[in-house]
């Protein structure tokens, strides 16, 4: 293996990783927790976190991605053959579009999260109405199982491209 290769391998890998392990403990250890905690301390602690996190998980995903289509770009067949006609190249495209659906699906999550934070930003620390709550509380519904279904289809992603090169 040339030294190109296994760097694109690690920017491939270690970004996956990170990406895949923020999702998964974004959707069901961190948005569970918050909900059972309520407004007053989850609402905080999700406004300091949610640029780090955006950050974090838009990042790596994106470089995820990225440097896999480089990584398909390397295989010599000008036609990508290889990635319709072989059960390998299958696999690869099936974990890419696992990791491509994803990703909008969480991104919808987060947009939905947002919302919230919005809203809770324009109470000023005044209770909901029931109106607002009710918006409130379907976005949370929303937002958690949109970030749960994206983290279960990066899962996906990972087991489908890993188990490519057995099939």
């Amino acid at each position: 293996m040339d030294a190109e290769i296994v760097i694109l391998r690690l920017l491939h890998i270690v970004p996956g990783v990170i990406w895949v392990g923020s999702a998964v403990f974004l959707a069901f250890v961190l948005q569970p927790a918050l909900a059972k905690t309520g407004p007053p301390h989850s609402g905080a602690l999700m406004t300091n976190m949610v640029k780090p996190l955006s950050i974090l998980l838009h990042s790596t995903a994106w470089l995820t991605m990225v440097v896999g289509v480089i990584m398909a770009f390397r295989v010599r067949d000008p036609l990508f053959d290889f990635l319709w006609s072989t059960n390998w190249g299958t696999m690869i495209w099936l974990g890419f579009l696992f990791a491509v659906v994803g990703y909008a699906i969480g991104t919808s999550g987060s947009l939905s999260s947002m919302k919230v934070l919005n809203i809770g930003r324009s109470l000023a620390g005044q209770p909901p109405s029931a109106e607002q709550a009710a918006d409130i509380g379907a976005l949370q519904k929303r937002a958690m199982l949109l970030t749960k279904i994206a983290a279960l289809l990066v899962v996906a992603a990972v087991v489908t491209m890993a188990l490519a090169q057995h099939v």
